[in-house]
């Protein structure tokens, strides 16, 4: 394990005792392989040893709230995520999923029958959301590690294009490119071009980035519709625009009644808006975002976003249900994207 997880850990553990006077041991593993837990540990309550899996993160987001859940569906054990903080709108989120966790701050959740425990509330001297975040996970690096994950061999491609489909200037590319190297997710083989690896991972920091750094310079506004199904009945590209987060999961999977209704947009939206019957609203269910991109969205149906932005996008809510179609849309539309040659 890690040191920074392992100080994580150990912290997180060391408040719970004294908050709560629980007996807790843990065994961390070393050299763990992707899909096991970080460690396995043991709380000890009237004599009833109660064991789980344990997940350490750095940072909490609600994108990474969902992808725990995900994994946490795998472990044989019930699973328990451990991080540095957990904010209170994320306690209230995990304790709804049902998502035992501790933080160092001493916030814990647990409900393992007899075994009750929530805390939260308790904050930390720092608060770590404001680490500096690197550049390529910035609102322009994220457009260019979309094309890349999207377009497998586009990376092989001279840097003008790379720009150009990713709609930002080619000393952004360069950069980002220079980064990736450096945290190897690309290789250079000479002769051979450029290579882009640990897709799975890459795909991982840019869906928990993709919500708070680039989406919301994205939306344009929300309105309400005046009926909840309207958006069947209308070809959304006559309007010069896109399905996106639950409508195209909807329309992608067949397993799933969208509660909002996500456009992204090439055009100005007052013909869709008018045409349509729909009415601005701070809380409608109908959200409308800029399109950041410059290749085609869908193979499999060309109303639709790219599956990666579609996954982004369900697993953003922090809502089980759309956790649970974005795993469909991973397994059946995602994979072949960020499979190694």
């Amino acid at each position: 394990m890690k040191r920074k997880f392992r100080e994580i850990l150990e912290k997180a553990v060391n408040v719970f005792q004294k908050t709560t006077n629980l007996e807790v041991e843990f065994q961390g593993y070393e050299n763990r392989d992707t899909g096991y837990p970080d460690a396995i540990m043991k709380i000890k309550h009237n004599n009833v040893e109660n064991y789980f899996n344990v997940e350490v993160k750095l940072i909490l987001t609600k994108v990474e709230i969902g992808l725990i859940a995900q994994k946490f569906m795998n472990f044989e054990e019930k699973g328990l995520l451990v991080t540095r903080y957990v904010a209170p709108q994320n306690a209230d989120l995990l304790k709804n999923m049902d998502i035992p966790f501790l933080d160092t701050a001493g916030n814990a959740y647990i409900n393992y029958p007899p075994l009750y425990v929530f805390i939260k509330g308790n904050k930390l001297d720092e608060d770590p959301q404001t680490k500096q975040i690197q550049r390529t996970f910035r609102p322009a690096g994220l457009k260019v590690l979309f094309v890349l994950l999207c377009n497998p061999g586009i990376e092989k491609e001279p840097l003008r294009e790379i720009a150009r489909t990713a709609d930002v200037a080619l000393g952004t590319v360069n950069r980002v490119i220079k980064e990736l190297e450096k945290m190897g997710y690309l290789i250079d083989m000479g002769r051979r071009g450029r290579r882009l690896v640990r897709k799975d991972n890459l795909l991982k920091r840019w869906i928990t980035n993709y919500p708070e750094q680039l989406r919301p310079k994205q939306t344009k506004a929300r309105f309400k519709a005046p009926t909840h199904d309207w958006w069947k009945y209308i070809d959304i590209q006559n309007f010069g625009a896109f399905w996106g987060g639950e409508t195209a999961a909807a329309l992608l999977t067949k397993y799933l009644k969208p509660e909002v209704v996500t456009i992204y947009t090439l055009k100005p939206i007052g013909k869709l808006v008018l045409k349509n019957r729909l009415r601005r609203h701070p809380d409608g269910n109908v959200e409308i975002l800029n399109v950041f991109w410059n290749f085609e969205n869908n193979r499999i149906n060309k109303n639709l976003v790219h599956p990666i932005l579609i996954y982004a996008d369900l697993m953003a809510t922090g809502d089980n249900r759309n956790i649970e179609v974005a795993g469909k849309v991973y397994d059946t539309a995602i994979v072949r994207y960020i499979k190694e040659d």
